[in-house]
């Protein structure tokens, strides 16, 4: 037989060279999965225009979402209003200071029959090309109102269920200053001994790598030198995780996964304090023409392609979350 082409990003950025290849899940596809029915009922309930509608909303009601800006304290408020909206109600925000600048991280709890969380997380902040520029139109649909978007419909369609983990619903300001948000949330948590069991991470899911239905999972791989993988105990369990998320997608969704390494997103903080992190991310650094521009507009993404990755991760959270499932114990 012959050998399947591996996927190969194009990106030119500073990131691991890594060939990316799809596992033998996505290859042997639906090979003796009895799907869960449960499982199929609830993702049916995704919404893609609730998801059009809030990335649209959110690249449109302020005029950049940086940072340093006057707005993104309006942001933070916007966003807390949307989980309360949907139904949550403890809904708060952890505030910090970094540099002068006073910034809320946004977080929803959904307790379940444990103590133990599983950290769904994702930026709202934007940016230029000039990581300073606090003033430039920054839409920031794919980065990173798409990951926005799969956090707050996954909090709508979870609502009403019980769980054997509990749920917290993460959306971090400062990424793009070098992960702020996600850094003094990991020494909160650290700190006052939250279980965080597993962390999820979306950091553009929006712009399909070359048109596909590609996916790139992203675990941890041992030190590959970025701002990741400085703890090597927790690859064993990345990748157990990330292979679990590989059976999903195929099994679950039309989106072919694709493994590759984490590196400078807010995982980083927690995978480098011990955490189990794993990321969804679509190659848009290296290959959306738009990336950190004014031109990151909700037009050019496939609403389709994020409906499927949160497809995805409701059902990544209903097969462990539902029962403590095999992966997760």
């Amino acid at each position: 037989m012959k050998e399947d082409k591996p996927y190969v990003h194009s990106c030119k950025a500073d990131r691991p060279r890594v060939r990316l290849v799809p596992s033998k899940i996505t290859q042997a596809k639906n090979a003796g999965y009895v799907r869960d029915k449960f499982i199929d009922s609830q993702i049916e309930l995704v919404s893609q225009t609730h998801i059009e509608t809030c990335i649209n909303r959110l690249t449109s009601s302020f005029p950049t979402r940086h940072s340093k800006s006057k707005f993104i304290n309006q942001v933070a408020e916007w966003l807390k209003k949307e989980f309360e909206n949907i139904g949550h109600t403890n809904v708060y925000f952890h505030s910090y200071t970094k540099s002068n600048f006073q910034l809320k991280n946004v977080i929803c709890n959904k307790q379940g029959e444990t103590d133990k969380v599983i950290l769904i997380c994702a930026h709202y902040d934007s940016r230029m090309k000039d990581r300073e520029d606090a003033e430039s139109s920054a839409p920031g649909a794919d980065d990173n109102a798409s990951g926005v978007a799969v956090v707050l419909e996954t909090a709508h369609v979870l609502l009403q269920l019980d769980l054997y983990y509990s749920i917290q619903f993460a959306l971090f300001s400062g990424e793009e200053q070098d992960l702020w948000g996600a850094e003094e949330y990991a020494h909160y948590v650290k700190g006052n001994n939250v279980d965080i069991h597993r962390v999820i991470n979306l950091d553009m899911v929006g712009y399909p790598p070359l048109g596909q239905q590609i996916i790139n999972i992203e675990r941890e791989m041992g030190n590959t030198g970025s701002a990741c993988n400085r703890v090597s105990s927790n690859d064993k369990d990345s990748e157990t995780f990330a292979r679990t998320m590989e059976e999903i997608a195929s099994v679950y969704t039309n989106l072919t996964a694709i493994k590759g390494p984490i590196y400078g997103s807010d995982y980083c903080p927690f995978e480098n304090r011990g955490y189990i992190v794993a990321g969804l991310y679509d190659e848009g650094q290296c290959n959306n023409p738009h990336y950190h521009s004014s031109d990151d507009l909700p037009s050019d993404l496939d609403m389709g392609y994020i409906t499927s990755v949160a497809k995805l991760i409701v059902a990544t959270i209903l097969k462990e979350a539902r029962s403590g499932g095999s992966s997760l114990k």
